[in-house]
C-alpha cells in the first residue's frame, strides 16, 4: 500500500461506558471495544471512497494500552492511513476523553468488494 497525503482526515466518536459494557474484572470488555474500533474502520473507509462496498479483511495487533470503567467516556478516532488498489489501511485508537489516556490503538485493513470479488478503489 502506498503513503496517501490527500488522505489525513480524521473521524471521531464518543462512548459512554455503561455498566452493562464491563467484564467480569469491572473494567471495559475488550468485544465492545473491537467491535467499536470496526465500526470507525468503516466509517473512514467509507467516506473517503464513497461508492466502495467495504468488508474488514484483517485487523492488526489490538493493543489494549490501559482499562476503561463505567463511567468513563471514550473517545475513538480513525483515519485512512494509506491505500492500494482494492483496500485502505485505516488506523483506529481510542483514549478516555476526560485525561487523554491511551484506551487501545490497532489498524484494519478494508477491501472494496463487489459480486464477491475484489474491485479498484476510485475516488
Amino acid at each position: 500500500m502506498n503513503e496517501s497525503p490527500a488522505l489525513p482526515v480524521r473521524h471521531e466518536t464518543t462512548q459512554l461506558i455503561r455498566p452493562e459494557f464491563l467484564n467480569h474484572g469491572g473494567t471495559l470488555y475488550g468485544g465492545y471495544m473491537m467491535q467499536w474500533a470496526d465500526d470507525m474502520a468503516y466509517n473512514a473507509a467509507s467516506l473517503a471512497f464513497p461508492n466502495a462496498i467495504f468488508v474488514t479483511k484483517l485487523f492488526g495487533q489490538f493493543d489494549f494500552t490501559s482499562p476503561a470503567i463505567a463511567g468513563d467516556i471514550i473517545k475513538i478516532f480513525s483515519q485512512v492511513e494509506s491505500v492500494g488498489t482494492t483496500s485502505c489501511k485505516v488506523q483506529v485508537w481510542g483514549v478516555i476523553a476526560r485525561s487523554g489516556r491511551e484506551v487501545f490503538r490497532t489498524f484494519a485493513v478494508m477491501v472494496n468488494v463487489r459480486d464477491g470479488r475484489k474491485t479498484p478503489l476510485k475516488p
